[in-house]
């Protein structure tokens, strides 16, 4: 068996582990994009295990035994499958690097581990909260990847069964369950504040109207008010350099809309009812005679923005373009399907970031198609339509 003394060293690599679960709830917080998480926690957990096999007890030459299985595991349980062929990656090339008799071993047994925990979660999947069992079990079957032991010289494939596996399942049983319910808790907040962020009728970063509420609040207006109070909607998408994005965070996109709202302030009818689009660009009612004199309206709107400078908490400036469409919207029958469809509707190519705005009118695809229904129905369907949206979000 290990000596006593060289499972307290395992200590030091216990404690690394705790990296993990302020990685995952700190940096999903900060990325936007889901995708870009996963790569990035990926490169975390894989960080990790490199770390591990950098502290690692070697009983004989080229035989390491250490805890790199255990981020892996968890990446698979956890990240899915991009974060996890990220940690993966990592994780195999440092054990080819190192090298030694065991290095096929070791290549083995990161693998096995990465797809046990892929396996965990698909066969727990069905299970809204895994408790602390389900993860007991995934501690379990880490013992699994022991059988990576058979690509050792026999002598040491057979110390390693009888005196280092007892004592790393031990250690697996342990670890696994306690780390991965510190992660699975911090995944259950950030999936409570964003439930909450959802819930709320406007975004706490921009202060504009959510999907959902700007959907709602713009059938209301249409089916309570005259007949071309909402003839249309005006649809901005943001420009701005990629990289901005990328290097500021989440954030930046939320003060690029707050600051394209203000400078629409006083310039539209409907200016206080400025929405968001789940994709994030930019919503606005239109009344009838902002619809019929879209083109003066959106290049006076393209110069305003283009004149817009958003200064950045550590002082760097930048101006930012947008790509303004209007779609008209001929009854309450149209608005509603407008509406329903906005998400799917592609930008215009050209850009007015560039001191020469340019407007977009939609054309009426379709026209031939579609038969006007009977404005009677048309405000009974967008009446109805006000409490469907609501719901929406319920079955996604």
């Amino acid at each position: 068996m290990l000596q006593g003394y060289n499972v307290v060293d395992f200590a030091g690599p216990i404690g690394l582990l705790c990296v993990l679960i302020v990685g995952v709830g700190e940096i999903r917080r900060w990325l936007s994009s889901p995708k870009q998480a996963q790569y990035v926690l990926g490169a975390i957990f894989g960080l990790v295990a490199v770390i591990e096999m950098e502290m690692p007890i070697s009983p004989f030459e080229g035989v390491i035994i250490d805890l790199r299985i255990v981020p892996v595991i968890l990446a698979g349980a956890f990240l899915g499958w991009r974060g996890l062929a990220v940690c993966l990656v990592m994780a195999i090339t440092t054990r080819l690097y190192i090298g030694g008799v065991g290095a096929g071993s070791g290549v083995a047994s990161v693998v096995i581990s990465g797809a046990l925990g892929a396996l965990w979660t698909g066969a727990t999947r069905a299970h809204l909260r895994r408790n602390f069992w389900h993860l007991c079990q995934l501690g379990l079957i880490s013992g699994l990847s022991f059988v990576s032991a058979a690509l050792l010289p026999a002598d040491i494939a057979i110390w390693f069964v009888w005196n280092a596996a007892p004592i790393l399942w031990l250690i697996y049983l342990v670890t696994i369950p306690i780390v991965g319910a510190l992660i699975q808790r911090e995944i259950r907040r950030i999936e409570a504040e964003h439930f909450m962020r959802e819930g709320a009728s406007t975004c706490p970063d921009s202060g504009l109207l959510r999907p959902a509420s700007f959907i709602r609040e713009t059938l209301q207006l249409a089916a309570t008010e005259p007949k071309g109070t909402v003839a249309g909607l005006l649809v901005i998408w943001p420009v701005y350099a990629k990289w901005l994005g990328t290097f500021w965070g989440s954030g930046l996109t939320s003060r690029v809309q707050a600051a394209m709202a203000i400078a629409l302030v006083g310039r539209l009818t409907h200016s206080g009812r400025i929405g968001l689009s789940r994709h994030g660009h930019l919503l606005v009612p239109l009344t009838a005679e902002e619809v019929a004199q879209h083109q003066d309206a959106t290049e006076s709107l393209s110069r305003r923005l283009a004149q817009t400078e958003l200064r950045l908490s550590a002082g760097q400036k930048f101006r930012f373009g947008a790509k303004l469409r209007v779609l008209p919207a001929q009854n309450d029958a149209e608005l509603f399907d407008l509406l329903q469809s906005v998400e799917s509707i592609e930008s215009p190519s050209a850009m007015s970031c560039d001191g020469q705005p340019t407007s977009y009118a939609a054309a009426q695809a379709d026209k031939g198609a579609r038969q006007s229904r009977d404005s009677l129905f048309a405000k009974l369907d967008a009446t109805l339509a006000v409490s469907r949206t609501d719901t929406v979000r319920l079955n996604d």
